[in-house]
């Protein structure tokens, strides 16, 4: 993220950055930990999403490719079908590792020398009300309702999903 010694140095800077403090302000923060998440979660993506792929039948592939199904048409209809379970699961994974955002926003703010609020993310509002100003109920409170979104978000990610039916 730091113009001056990052490896897209060249790419930061064609887009106006040429700081770190330029980088992280707060109207590009969304922006910046969109492509922490991705960066950190792409490889278990890649992952899963290879291991989905693997499990699908080639007898299946090459059935569809007998019928005159081309590659966009396998893609489509006979292989996403079959990893929607896969998709759901790295769905919930997400979504639980997105609810988690506390460590990424205190770093960038020691790193920024504070351009990023204390209170940027849920989590560090929680921290903040039951660390700093002694206020657990207020620090519960937030904590349950995350709880609860997340629950509800994941639920509709394994109904949707069709996570726990068998094939």
């Amino acid at each position: 993220l730091d113009p001056t010694v990052s490896p897209v140095a060249g790419l930061l800077r064609a887009m106006g950055y040429e700081s770190l403090i330029n980088t992280v302000s707060i109207s590009n923060l969304p922006v910046v930990f969109t492509v922490i998440a991705f960066w950190t979660g792409a490889g278990s993506w890649i992952v899963i999403m290879y291991g989905a792929l693997n499990n699908i039948s080639t007898e299946v592939i090459e059935a569809a490719k007998v019928d005159g199904a081309n590659p966009l048409q396998v893609a489509l209809y006979i292989q996403l079908p079959m990893m929607t379970k896969w998709i759901s699961y790295m769905g919930i994974m997400s979504l639980a590792a997105g609810t988690q955002l506390f460590v990424e926003p205190r770093v960038l703010s020691q790193a920024s020398r504070g351009v990023v609020p204390e209170d940027y993310s849920l989590n560090q509002l929680a921290y903040l009300y039951a660390f700093k100003q002694g206020d657990f109920s207020g620090s519960a409170a937030i904590s349950i309702t995350l709880l609860v979104v997340a629950l509800a978000l994941s639920t509709v990610f394994i109904l949707k999903g069709k996570l726990f039916e068998r094939d």
